[in-house]
């Protein structure tokens, strides 16, 4: 991968101090080698004042500060950084962008479905993985769409490595060898391998983990997390959306996989919002 040709000031993501959905626009910024600060909270309201729907993932910076706009929405996000470092599957046309784009759908609903590798009604979860075989065996190079990284394969090694990180040789053991070669060689990326080994990395979480019942006390993290991951405290912007609609919702967190956004504390009673630059 190619560093993009985005501005060199560093965008802004903001995110609950978990992976959840905030950890596809985090691969994706990591693998474009775009500069960004990472901002993570601990509580529910800060954030509510610059979100356009009262949620994150939050994206800042670059072209956005110039149209004046915060991107919200976990996809939109990774699609819109596709987009901008061409990992958006166009530079093999029409066919080769919606091709990246199915991939991505694709691995959103393994993503759905992944709670299965704990239980023994992995009929549903292991058709779509098989499907993923053959979508990646149809072109003759290691990627979903050929020779060229796309967000699909991003997605992809996502939901598959978060698979075998929480059930180690899985995809081997039920005879995905081919995705877990995929998983192998993404992961040997040079930007995200050297994510993958940082400070900057959150552990997973019990509800991430999903081999028990979604729990409001279940964003314990299961791994020691780095200090150096909120090394320093956030300064608010100085602009904010013009919003006239006032957002009392309640702030629930929901399950992984779901469409909508998180919207609840992770776990710890840190500062309400650090950032850790890349």
């Amino acid at each position: 991968p190619v560093a993009s040709g985005l501005s060199a000031e560093p965008m802004t993501l903001h995110y609950f101090a978990i992976r959840g959905l905030g950890e596809l626009p985090r691969l994706m910024l990591e693998l474009c080698q775009i500069p960004y600060d990472s901002v993570m909270y601990w509580t529910t309201t800060e954030f509510k004042e610059i979100a356009p729907f009262g949620q994150m993932p939050l994206l800042m910076g670059s072209e956005l500060d110039d149209e004046d706009q915060i991107l919200c929405q976990s996809a939109t996000i990774v699609r819109y950084l596709a987009k901008e470092a061409s990992l958006d599957g166009s530079e093999q046309g029409a066919v080769g962008e919606a091709r990246a784009d199915m991939i991505f759908e694709c691995s959103k609903d393994i993503t759905s479905n992944k709670g299965a590798i704990h239980t023994n009604e992995t009929e549903k979860l292991h058709g779509m993985l098989t499907k993923a075989t053959e979508l990646l065996d149809e072109f003759e190079g290691p990627y979903f769409s050929g020779m060229s990284v796309t967000y699909g394969d991003v997605g992809m090694f996502h939901v598959l490595s978060t698979i075998e990180e929480v059930k180690p040789g899985y995809l081997k053991k039920n005879g995905f060898e081919d995705l877990a070669a995929f998983v192998k060689l993404f992961s040997e990326l040079p930007p995200i391998a050297n994510y993958l080994s940082s400070d900057r990395r959150m552990p997973l979480t019990a509800n991430e983990v999903g081999d028990k019942p979604w729990s409001p006390d279940g964003y314990k993290y299961l791994k020691p997390v780095n200090a150096e991951a909120y090394s320093e405290e956030y300064v608010e912007p100085v602009f904010q959306l013009d919003d006239d609609d006032d957002d009392d919702d309640d702030d629930e967190m929901i399950e992984d996989g779901e469409e909508e956004e998180e919207e609840e504390e992770a776990d710890g009673a840190k500062p309400p919002a650090k950032k850790a630059k890349k």
